[in-house]
């Protein structure tokens, strides 16, 4: 099971991962499009990310971090979602239990 953990700091949403994201330099991007020209893993993650909500203005990825910026504050369903979204772009193979 991918471990995923959150802590909100303003409009920001810090989630940490005990699986490794990226290298040692972050990449921030702020919109899906941005996110779409760009073929890493962060990238690919970002977009996904965008899916969520269009209300995103930020998604940042660092080793284990995605630091995710969006204005008018957090919900517990949107932390949620967000944070499925992130374990499963880890998950090599889909848990079907």
């Amino acid at each position: 099971m991918i471990e995923v953990d959150h802590l909100l700091l303003g409009d920001v949403a810090v989630f940490d991962t005990d699986r490794s994201l990226s290298g040692q330099e972050g990449e921030t991007y702020r919109s899906a499009e941005a996110a779409g020209q760009a073929d890493t893993f962060p990238a690919r993650l970002a977009a996904a990310l965008f899916e969520v909500t269009p209300s995103l203005t930020s998604v940042y990825v660092f080793s284990n971090t995605v630091s995710v910026r969006r204005f008018g504050g957090w919900t517990d369903d949107l932390l949620t979602a967000i944070s499925d979204t992130i374990r499963r772009s880890l998950a090599f193979y889909e848990d079907d239990s």
